[in-house]
């Protein structure tokens, strides 16, 4: 099961690059947003349930109604993480929407240190300079050659911080339940939040065979690949790599989004991208050799 992790995990990372570019193909195709994100979490529920209901008795069994309520909940976030995501797709490319997406990372560090009111390591603070460096140049902003849309660059911030969110207060919710439950009981909270948030425009349902077609293709590459690939293999990895594999989210989604969009990419998107990604490395792989050298030198 180690030697397959990696390559899992990271087919999880991808998988979630895609739906991006996926979202704005259907949006061309006259599907409404909120029928196709009701379709892609309906699948997902619906998917989760049949693979419980083959599980035994024990891998079933949520230990008590407070904890599957609160799993339940840390999947609502989910439900607003793609509606900021969905909607923010609506003013800029696939390519921005995902880099301002990557700003979980600072934000997740931001809340951690607010909550547990402690100041950043330099570590931290360096890893955040570089995010925000590399933001910049992804989004185009520095030089700017473009109009530039606020207004979605604000909506995927708002996916990125519901995101983190998610990540703060969720991670240490529901371990000792078999992951096809965790899934399925996620998917409900996601489901519930898409259908409070887009009930109005879902009907009429004139679109319901191509939001099928879609929402299927967007369950299996949102929720149904990655979240299986995660909950079963991301315990294998080593502390630290999960998230670094993870970050390959971000050009999968600019890649998917040049050749299925044709979206343009430039030099400075691309380093920006490696900005990023070097720093999600250096937020992960630093620390881990300081507590290993710490621990050494305990021995």
């Amino acid at each position: 099961m180690k030697h397959y992790a990696p390559f899992l995990v990271a087919v999880g990372a991808i998988s979630y690059g895609i739906p991006g570019s996926l979202f704005k193909l259907a949006h061309a195709n006259r599907v409404t947003d909120g029928l196709l994100l009701a379709i892609t979490f309906s699948i997902a529920f619906l998917a989760f349930s049949i693979g419980r209901l083959l599980l035994n008795q024990q891998n079933r069994t949520v230990s008590s109604c407070k904890e599957k309520w609160l799993v339940i909940i840390s999947g609502s976030s989910m439900g607003f993480t793609n509606t900021f995501y969905i909607l923010s797709l609506a003013y800029v490319p696939v390519a921005i929407a995902a880099v301002m997406m990557m700003q979980s990372v600072w934000l997740s560090i931001l809340i951690s240190c607010l909550i547990n009111r402690k100041l950043p390591t330099i570590n931290q603070t360096i890893s955040v300079v570089t995010i925000l460096v590399g933001t910049i140049l992804a989004t185009g902003l520095l030089p700017l050659q473009q109009a530039v849309s606020f207004i979605g660059m604000g909506l995927s911030f708002l996916s990125a911080l519901a995101y983190a969110l998610t990540i703060q207060f969720t991670g240490n919710i529901g371990h000792d339940l078999h992951p096809l439950t965790k899934a399925q009981l996620m998917s409900i909270g996601a489901l519930i939040v898409v259908l409070i948030i887009w009930v109005p425009t879902i009907f009429p349902v004139y679109q319901l065979p191509a939001a099928i077609s879609w929402g299927g293709l967007t369950s299996f590459f949102l929720m149904i690949l990655p979240l299986t690939c995660f909950s079963f293999f991301m315990p294998h990895l080593p502390l630290g790599v999960g998230p670094i594999i993870s970050s390959l989210e971000l050009p999968s989604s600019i890649v998917f989004a040049f050749f299925l969009l044709r979206e343009r990419v430039t030099t400075a998107q691309i380093v920006g991208v490696v900005l990023i990604i070097a720093a999600v490395i250096l937020t992960n792989v630093l620390p881990l050799k300081l507590r290993r050298k710490y621990q050494r030198m305990k021995e």
